[in-house]
């Protein structure tokens, strides 16, 4: 791919998406998958004869890929299957075709919609842009965002033979001095800036999955099918089963490890995970290893460290522990993944090095000179040179077939030994190179194993991982915020911009609003800046605090809600307890009436045998008196004898009243008194009101047992 993006593929990228819906159709044909880029190049010539050559002129001024007529040719038979060509003498194996792509108002209704879906995340990404960085806004249309976007969805990753053409010059660096730069071609015309904002965005998107995660990653995808297009030849066929062995970079290794984060590990991960599930072998140089081992401990020992590692620890998605684990002991870790070491040295196996001799070794150390760390450019070289020699010369079109590979984050390394590899004696341009981006292997892996086309898990993954990566914490703006700082003289400001750069929001909001741009910082916009790289770590204390109450009034809450319940619990007891008491209340008040009852029906007879006692004596007296009047006296004595004796006789019958025979309720009560105080009964007799009528007795409920039988709250507390 050309290193200037081609506007006419953005452009055509609403029409490739919109006739993407043949890809992952379950074929496995690469070629197939690929035949949404002719669409809107044939439709230029619908209804016109085909023309391999104008076909092949149009897709190379359109896509920049390296096309001519036999490869338009060879995917007639496809375009024909599909419809698009129609033979004008069927069955002849040299006929003429006729261009008939017929107008699907399925698929048209499909690309409308796809454009109105692309036109609102526009919009929504020239909102985002706008209210990320106040610092740096970038007036533009949103026709002009929605180009952005999906030119940078289009080429994330991406590497060409453009990239490797290095050029040389000399910058002034902060300080004024005069540095060496080597300039390298972009893959897109996008600023950094820009890439950074796409990133970001994108970053949002998928995370929040709000309906634009699959269009995004969708336009990705159609990126991915640019890397295998150009390699048409290859084979284009599933693949169950390969002999394959695989070496990983050790930056590749680092993110299978996940000490570059979590998007970087699920990435990655994956892909490992379906090669060895294919019987491929997974291996890492024990260069690779000890290169693992320098990263990891330099980040470890620098005390304001950047790069992947750092921003992953940053965001607490690795420890600190795990980290210095893998650096002792990278091996340990790897083989639980599957990934097994391998030490060899460029002085082993002498008989090897006519594959790669050490003229080419150093050659190709020679072409790596955009890297300045001469231990990572010595390491790239010699895992480069052990994978040639380890092929032994035997070279294949299909990277499930090419014995051996290293897989690479390096995208110019690919570059540069593909070339080399094709400029070697031997070596067809259309073998696959010793070593490989990692996402030339994902794609292919995608499209030819059980990972399945259709699924949008890789480009999703592979978009999270590019974010992570372009959005990552640069030295270069830490340093220039850390020279205002030093300016000051502050010594505590100084020691607060580490504390804010090691605070994972603050230093995202540090790249936020400069969009990782050095000459955003400067002395005027420092304060906002300072006070915008405050603002989250306040606003996390605020979180944190707030959390906190919250917490803390839950925990009252419960406490609260605990001790009403004891309370209830308690009330609840001693209402049961009134209730059982009242019952035993009640029952004992039964059987005490029961008992004063009977003693008063006890003492009613004893009155009433008193009664009839007086009653009979009465008349015996009445009738001793009445004897005179039998006997021969004067009838005076006879009178008074009579009147008196009958009077005597009245009174005894009636106890000495002048007008009843009833007992009265004095003599009755204190015989009952008397009675119940013999018994032992009088505090029985002391809980009813006895009331006496002259024969008997009325047993009643006090008014106080009545009301203590009927409470239940015998046992609670007024307030």
């Amino acid at each position: 791919m050309e290193y200037v993006m081609v506007k006419q593929l953005t452009r055509s990228a609403v029409r490739i998406y919109g006739a993407l819906s043949a890809l992952g159709n379950g074929s496995g044909n690469v070629m197939e998958s690929l035949l949404p880029f002719f669409d809107p190049i044939l439709r230029q010539h619908n209804g016109g004869k085909l023309d391999p050559n104008v076909i092949a002129t149009a897709i190379r001024n359109t896509y920049k890929w390296n096309f001519n007529a036999d490869v338009v040719e060879a995917f007639v038979p496809y375009m024909e299957k599909h419809g698009w060509l129609r033979a004008d003498v069927p069955g002849n194996t040299h006929t003429t075709y006729t261009i008939n792509v017929e107008e699907d108002d399925t698929q048209d209704t499909s690309i409308h919609r796809v454009e109105s879906d692309l036109k609102n995340i526009a919009s929504d990404f020239k909102t985002f842009s706008e209210s990320l960085s106040p610092l740096t806004t970038i007036p533009r249309e949103v026709e002009e965002f929605e180009d952005i976007l999906v030119e940078w969805l289009l080429y994330v990753e991406a590497f060409s033979e453009k990239s490797i053409e290095f050029t040389s010059g000399f910058k002034s660096d902060e300080s004024g001095k005069l540095v060496k730069k080597i300039e390298i071609p972009r893959p897109t015309s996008l600023r950094d800036e820009e890439q950074f904002l796409c990133a970001r965005f994108v970053q949002h998107a998928i995370e929040h999955d709000d309906g634009k995660a699959e269009v995004l990653a969708r336009i990705a995808s159609i990126g991915l099918l640019t890397e295998v297009v150009q390699d048409f030849v290859k084979p284009v066929t599933s693949v169950e089963k390969t002999n394959l062995v695989v070496y990983l970079d050790a930056p590749v290794a680092m993110e299978l490890l996940g000490v570059s984060g979590t998007a970087s590990k699920e990435n990655t991960a994956p892909v490992v995970s379906e090669l060895v599930r294919m019987g491929a072998s997974v291996r890492i140089f024990g260069q690779s290893v000890e290169e693992i081992k320098h990263s990891l401990q330099a980040v470890l020992k620098n005390p304001r460290p950047t790069g992947p590692t750092a921003q992953a620890m940053l965001r607490r998605e690795v420890l600190k522990e795990f980290v210095v684990g893998v650096s002792q002991n990278p091996i340990l870790f790897l083989e639980k993944l599957g990934v097994q070491p391998a030490y060899r040295t460029l002085d082993q196996i002498p008989s090897d090095h006519k594959y790669f001799t050490k003229e080419q070794l150093q050659d190709l150390y020679g072409r790596l000179h955009y890297a300045e760390n001469p231990h990572a450019r010595e390491h790239d070289a010699d895992i480069t040179a052990l994978a040639i020699r380890q092929r032994h010369g035997k070279n294949s079109v299909d990277i499930f077939k090419s014995h051996v590979v290293v897989v690479t984050r390096n995208g110019l390394l690919a570059q540069i030994v593909r070339k080399m590899s094709q400029e070697m004696e031997g070596c067809p341009e259309s073998m696959v190179p010793p070593v490989v981006h990692r996402r030339a292997l994902a794609t292919a892996m995608w499209l030819r194993t059980g990972m399945g086309a259709k699924d949008l898990n890789i480009p999703k993954r592979m978009l999270l991982a590019s974010c992570e990566r372009v959005l990552a914490i640069r030295p270069n703006v830490v340093d220039a915020v850390k020279r205002l700082t030093d300016a000051m003289g502050d010594e505590v400001t100084s020691q607060q911009l580490d504390l804010l750069v090691s605070q994972d929001r603050s230093a995202q909001a540090l790249m936020d609003k400069t969009l990782g741009l050095t000459n955003v910082v400067t002395e005027e916009n420092f304060p906002l800046l300072w006070r915008e790289m405050l603002h989250p770590h306040m606003e996390e204390e605020r979180e944190r605090s707030r959390v906190a109450i919250e917490a803390e009034k839950e925990e009252r809450r419960r406490k609260l809600g605990e001790a009403r319940g004891r309370l209830q619990a308690v009330e609840k007891e001693k209402q049961d307890q009134a209730a059982a008491f009242s019952s035993q209340f009640a029952a004992k008040l039964a059987e005490d009436r029961g008992a004063v009852e009977a003693l008063c029906e006890a003492v009613e007879g004893k009155l009433s045998r008193n009664r009839l006692v007086r009653i009979g004596v009465g008349l015996a007296i009445g009738l001793a008196c009445s004897i005179p009047l039998l006997l021969d006296t004067t009838p005076v004595v006879r009178g008074v004898s009579f009147a008196g004796g009958w009077l005597l006789a009245y009174l005894t019958a009636t106890g000495g009243q002048l007008v009843s025979v009833s007992t009265p309720n004095p003599k009755a009560m204190k015989n009952l008194h008397e009675t119940a105080e013999v018994r032992k009964m009088s505090g029985k007799v002391k809980q009813f009101e006895i009331g006496w009528n002259g024969s008997k007795f009325d047993v009643n409920d006090s008014p106080k047992a009545q009301v203590a039988t009927e409470r239940t709250d015998l046992f609670t507390t007024e307030g």
